[in-house]
């Protein structure tokens, strides 16, 4: 295990090293270097999770597919390409240096009201002689904290006009996870950072949460109908519980997605009521013929309408904010 981590920190030292580091120095941004060289880390890791999708998870989808190879298989291209730019840190990168800067104006604005993020091993001292007890308290809490972002997603109707995007697929696969709008993902990053330093959670620590997270969430949106049995089904979120999420409203089924919420974690659902365990298949896929008019788009063109779809489903707000 210790010769793993040497080879790893060492692969991610050369790689900073030989292209990162004389890239900040050339264009004199040396103030990155260490921000610098925790994004080679995650790219590595990204490269890692592409990995775990594109052998381990889609050998399920090859071997037991829910919905056969079909049709509308080209849609699925898109959602490889959102995957790409995720996993490999280049849309998490463009997050960063926006929020980077709101970021630390506002640890430096709590570190001067002398607030310090309470730690939980303090409240539960018990914690600090156990790490993997402190790691997975940590990730109930950032699970807990996903799942009412989600519950907003669908509930605010200027952020679902965003979060739309991620719903309108209609072959839903291990790559759906990744397809949001980049300002969508702003949001909820910048909301699950600050949550995460509110509660403590050390910077090492968030990265391997955000890492097995999003992991478990690329494997809820496999095409199999697969799940953990009656109590795992009520422990992990797998692909049956997570399919409902995206099924297809129907005059029967009007809010059908608004059920299933939780990212990693059912027991949010069950204790907020809004799980549904009914062992149905649905169709995925979005009933406004708008947005599911972004099947069929590429990357840019899905950005570019759905930021005007949330700019025009912002203006009445803005219109009465500026009336008063």
């Amino acid at each position: 295990m210790r010769d793993l981590i040497d080879i790893w920190v060492g692969a991610q030292a050369w790689i900073f090293e030989t292209f990162v580091g004389p890239v900040l120095f050339h264009f004199g941004q040396m103030a990155w270097y260490e921000p610098g060289y925790n994004a080679v880390e995650f790219v590595m890791l990204g490269v890692v999770q592409i990995a775990v999708i594109a052998i381990g998870m889609r050998f399920f989808e090859r071997r037991w597919p829910l919905e056969k190879p079909g049709k509308d298989d080209g849609l699925i291209v898109v959602d490889q390409v959102y995957t790409a730019l995720n996993k490999l840190g280049i849309v998490p990168l463009a997050i960063f240096v926006v929020t980077y800067p709101l970021v630390q104006e506002i640890e430096l604005t709590v570190r001067a009201w002398g607030f310090a993020p309470p730690r939980l091993e303090r409240v539960l001292p018990w914690l600090g002689d156990n790490a993997l007890a402190s790691f997975l308290l940590y990730f109930v809490l950032y699970d807990f904290a996903a799942y009412w972002l989600h519950r907003a997603q669908h509930a605010v109707p200027w952020w679902w006009a965003l979060h739309s995007l991620h719903h309108s697929q209609r072959r839903m696969t291990v790559w759906t996870d990744d397809r949001n709008h980049v300002v969508d993902d702003l949001l909820i990053t910048l909301a699950l950072v600050l949550f995460s330093q509110l509660v403590g959670v050390q910077p090492g620590e968030y990265v391997v949460i955000l890492m097995v997270g999003r992991l478990v969430e690329s494997w809820s949106h496999a095409n199999v109908d697969m799940g953990f049995g009656w109590l795992g089904n009520r422990l992990l979120v797998g692909p049956r519980f997570h399919r409902l999420h995206h099924a297809l409203a129907s005059p029967e089924e009007r809010h059908i997605q608004d059920h299933n919420f939780a990212p990693v974690f059912p027991i949010w659902d069950i204790l907020f009521g809004t799980a549904i365990y009914d062992e149905r298949n649905r169709p995925t896929g979005v009933a406004d013929p708008v947005v599911d008019a972004d099947n069929g788009r590429g990357w840019i063109v899905q950005q570019v309408t759905v930021f005007w779809r949330f700019v025009r489903a912002l203006m009445p707000r803005l219109r009465r904010a500026t009336a008063l």
